[in-house]
């Protein structure tokens, strides 16, 4: 519920959450709020898929396996979601919304491949 929560106030109330760590008369104000809503919605995106990896991550942990999804965790986070990063945030020039893009990627990724592992080995239908 608390990600649900999150997600919304980031994509419903932007500009008042933003503006409340604003100096009223500071004269970026409006280019300040306006990257700080496609960085929050970002955010609402990163919050999503990262629920999704730590509910697969918890559920696997319930059941005692631990190693593999760990390193379906490492592999996910820095084999992709790093080097996403990098290349939408620097190398292709998206700054922080390829970073945070990337990021989320990787949290995907993920979120995938630990659902997978639980579906297909512990899951009892």
């Amino acid at each position: 519920i608390a990600v649900c929560i999150t997600v919304l106030v980031f994509l419903i109330i932007p500009e008042p959450l933003i503006g409340a760590f604003i100096d009223p008369d500071d004269p970026d104000r409006l280019e300040i709020l306006a990257a700080g809503t496609v960085l929050l919605a970002l955010a609402a995106l990163f919050q999503t898929v990262d629920a999704g990896q730590v509910m697969a991550l918890g559920m696997l942990r319930g059941v005692q396996d631990t190693r593999v999804p760990m390193i379906m965790a490492a592999f996910s986070y820095w084999v992709v979601g790093v080097p996403t990063s990098y290349v939408l945030g620097f190398m292709l020039g998206f700054d922080g919304v390829g970073v945070w893009l990337g990021l989320s990627v990787g949290l995907a990724v993920a979120g995938v491949l630990l659902q997978m592992r639980f579906w297909s080995r512990h899951a009892r239908v």
